[in-house]
């Protein structure tokens, strides 16, 4: 008797409207919601405000009424839902009190005798905001939800490229050039006996490059210094001139640099041989001259007068003097080791 009045509830509900409001537990229903989507099952819960609807694979699905455009019972003969386990309904404002008979009303709810397993789901008329829902599992919906919006795209900030590495320090060797070793040089500065004093400065630039193991170490044209150590200027007869100077500075890529070197000696050549020849002539003319004015006495006395002519000649006379001009190529040899420190990379 219980079912015949739940079917013809149900019955009178779905004639009188579009959309039912009410319908027993146990039920099999189909929810349709306001977004196309659709939920089938077996209603086992009416709240003031939802819906809990059993679906097949056993989950629970909570439909708020204020997005159910369509409820539809899929059979009428359903076994109730256990009184035991179904849960009292929520007071609801909009209810409509329970009819004594099964006539089909707009807002039918179940009779008294059948109220413990029935419950009454009308949809609220106000635009109040639904409670928020609660965490349920995963309601199988129809394909047409809505995609979900692609993330927007992040701009990516490129980074500078980094600063290049600092140029390698440079690298510097030391190389010796050993005591012994000759430069060749030419003379910047004369120098001369008669002219040059003790101190005076000399100076020369080297004739070719100075290298070891294919480093250059002084450079053609390299300028070297020194100064005069001894000046003697041509005596008569006696004391022949001489002018001696040495170098004890040379200039490298990095600066001047401190070297020892062998006194460089000029001394003028000999005049004995000279000086014999002008005293010689000199007797030689007197004898002649004596011989025309007196005979063979005249010309005895006549040597002896020209030949002290000619020595008097010789004892007059200076000898050569010792003179080396710009451009005249000297040889410097080394007394110490001479150091340089250069750069190979």
């Amino acid at each position: 008797m219980k079912r015949l009045i739940i079917a013809l509830a149900l019955t009178a509900g779905l004639a009188s409207c579009a959309r039912t409001e009410t319908y027993p537990l146990g039920t099999d229903v189909t929810v349709v919601r306001n977004d196309g989507s659709s939920v089938s099952g077996r209603l086992v819960e009416v709240k003031s405000d939802r819906l809990v609807v059993q679906r097949r694979d056993g989950g629970n699905s909570e439909v708020l009424k204020s997005q159910i455009t369509s409820l539809k019972a899929m059979t009428a003969g359903s076994e109730p839902a256990p009184t035991a386990e179904a849960k009292p309904p929520e007071p609801a404002p909009a209810v409509t009190p329970a009819a004594q008979t099964p006539q089909p009303v707009a807002e039918a709810t179940p009779p008294p005798p059948v109220a413990a397993t029935s419950l009454t789901a009308s949809k609220p008329r106000t635009s109040a905001a639904p409670k928020p829902k609660t965490a349920a599992p995963p309601v199988a919906e129809s394909s047409s939800a809505a995609p979900a919006a692609a993330p927007a795209p992040v701009a990516v900030k490129e980074e500078a490229p980094p600063p290049p590495p600092p140029p390698p320090a440079p690298e510097f060797r030391e190389l010796t050039i050993h005591p012994g070793a000759t430069l060749q040089a030419t003379l910047t500065t004369p120098v001369a006996s008669d002219t040059s004093k003790v101190e005076d400065i000399v100076r020369a630039t080297l004739k070719s490059a100075v290298s070891i193991d294919g480093v250059e170490l002084l450079p053609a044209g390299a300028e070297i210094s020194g100064h005069v150590t001894k000046a003697l200027q041509a005596a008569k007869v006696k004391g022949r001139a001489l002018i001696a100077f040495r170098f004890n500075s040379v200039d490298t890529h990095s600066g001047p640099e401190h070297m020892s070197t062998e006194t460089i000696t000029r001394e003028a050549g000999s005049t004995k041989g000279k000086d014999a020849t002008k005293i010689g002539i000199g007797a030689g003319a007197g004898a002649i001259i004596g011989g025309i004015v007196g005979g063979g006495s005249g010309a005895a006395t006549g040597a002896a007068i020209g030949g002290g002519a000619g020595t008097a000649t010789v004892l007059a006379t200076k000898g050569d003097e010792v003179s080396l001009p710009a451009g005249t190529p000297v040889a410097v040899t080394l007394t110490a080791p001479l150091t340089i420190r250069v750069q190979v990379k």
